[in-house]
């Protein structure tokens, strides 16, 4: 799950008709506006299809533009590596002294999901897995700002493990990753992640153990009884709750505007030059254009200023206001908090009693559910905004538990395979924090 802050929004379930939900869908005040693909009946199986029979682009335009989930058999080419994080003693020699916060759930009965998390070494952690341990899950890591104030691609515990993994798998093309995360917990009878969304598109590697994803498209937002309240769906799914309004890739308004400004600084400055070049020269209109010029870089300079002046977070996306700070290793800016926007009020443990869904979740019958199943050597790609509870299942025996690596893309929102973003926002941003494009 992505690590959002919110504001926690604990009122009782909404009880409203399904008639008076259905009304709303259709008299132009929807706050939906996703126009990709849909479950075509309850119950429908996501396929599988075989990585070989897909290239990247086939892959973007079958799937990541047309907002449809996956399962894909076999291995990525660029991730072969990642197949020794099966072996305890291999991640403790790699990563083992690395510090990682790890969720806690009171007992084997209760989700994950609440954000309760204790701190511990990653060997300690890979300790209590092998020794059965099923109360204890690594999930995503909290992230540090770099040295420009950017959140950094990856948690120290991905880094000390980087040589393993592609920073962008071939696969996913132009798309520009978010985050990166490992994976592992041990239950033989099955522990719920709570049902959720998350802000990104997901490339989702199982590496041992076995899931079951619970699915529901962003076309059904409404009927998920979120703890945020629902502002808008983007036609591309991205989700936005009160408080929290982005661009459709996922850029905070302020920051997207800032940099659209910067591009428009730029330009002005080429034009005040020749501008000045004209004027040099006695060109007719000169003065004039130079006045233009001029003008336009003020403009463009206030908004740089004024995004700068908000105290609004450089990444904008899925990162909440954290003033803690860590020295030297740069201030904490990707932290889990309990109780996010983008989980359901709906608890995992009566997801399929149909009597109590219907006393305090009516319109949640109404939505349509797909599934998918992960074994070792599977993939599932999921786009961003896609309601999902993962149940699961640690290895026969338990000792190794279950793990998983994944990758989080910023949605596309573009129409073509190279350029799947409306803006170079994103592009940009990945080149600024000096990332290898591998």
């Amino acid at each position: 799950m992505s690590k959002r802050s919110s504001r926690e929004e604990e009122a009782a379930p909404a009880k409203r008709s399904r008639d008076a939900a259905a009304s709303c869908e259709h008299d132009g005040k929807s706050p939906i506006h996703y126009d990709g693909w849909t479950v075509p009946h309850n119950n429908y199986y996501v396929p599988t299809i075989n990585i070989e029979d897909v290239t990247p682009e086939t892959f973007y335009n079958d799937y990541v533009k047309r907002r449809r989930p996956v399962v894909l058999q076999g291995a990525l080419a660029d991730m072969s590596r990642i197949g020794k994080w099966v072996e305890t003693k291999y991640l403790e020699e790699r990563a083992g002294d690395q510090s990682v916060m790890v969720e806690k759930r009171p007992s084997a009965n209760d989700p994950f999901g609440k954000g309760n998390e204790v701190r511990m070494t990653f060997r300690e952690f890979l300790r209590l897995v092998k020794g059965g341990d099923d109360k204890h899950y690594l999930t995503t890591q909290d992230v540090r700002a770099n040295s420009d104030g950017r959140p950094d691609l990856m948690s120290p515990l991905m880094k000390a493990l980087r040589g393993d993994f592609p920073v962008r798998p071939a696969l996913m093309g132009h798309l520009v990753p978010q985050d990166i995360n490992m994976w592992i917990g041990n239950s033989e009878e099955g522990a719920s992640s709570g049902l959720h969304h998350d802000y990104h598109d997901n490339l989702y590697v199982l590496l041992a153990g076995r899931k079951r994803f619970r699915l529901f498209g962003p076309r059904d937002a409404a009927k998920m009884y979120t703890r945020g309240k629902l502002l808008k769906v983007h036609p591309n799914g991205r989700i936005n709750y009160e408080g929290e309004e982005t661009t459709a890739y996922g850029a905070d308004l302020r920051s997207d505007a800032a940099a659209l400004a910067s591009r428009r600084k730029d330009e002005a400055e080429r034009r005040l030059e020749e501008a000045e070049r004209a004027l040099d020269d006695g060109e007719p209109g000169a003065k004039e254009q130079f006045e233009r010029a001029e003008e336009e870089l003020e403009r463009a300079m206030d908004v740089i200023l004024d995004a700068e002046m908000g105290g609004e977070d450089d990444d904008g996306d899925d990162v909440g206001a954290c003033e803690e700070q860590y020295g030297d290793e740069g201030r904490l800016v990707d932290k889990t908090v309990k109780n996010p926007n983008n989980f359901s009020r709906v608890e995992a443990d009566i997801l399929d009693d149909e009597e109590k869904l219907r006393e305090s979740y009516p319109e949640f019958l109404d939505a349509k559910v797909a599934w998918a199943s992960l074994s070792p050597g599977r993939i599932l790609y999921l786009p961003a905004s896609w309601f999902h509870e993962v149940t699961s299942y640690a290895s026969p025996g338990g000792r190794s538990g279950h793990i998983a690596v994944n990758y989080w893309f910023h949605p596309p929102d573009g129409d073509s395979y190279r350029a799947p973003y409306s803006t170079p926002f994103w592009a940009n941003d990945f080149a600024a924090r000096g990332n290898d494009p591998d």
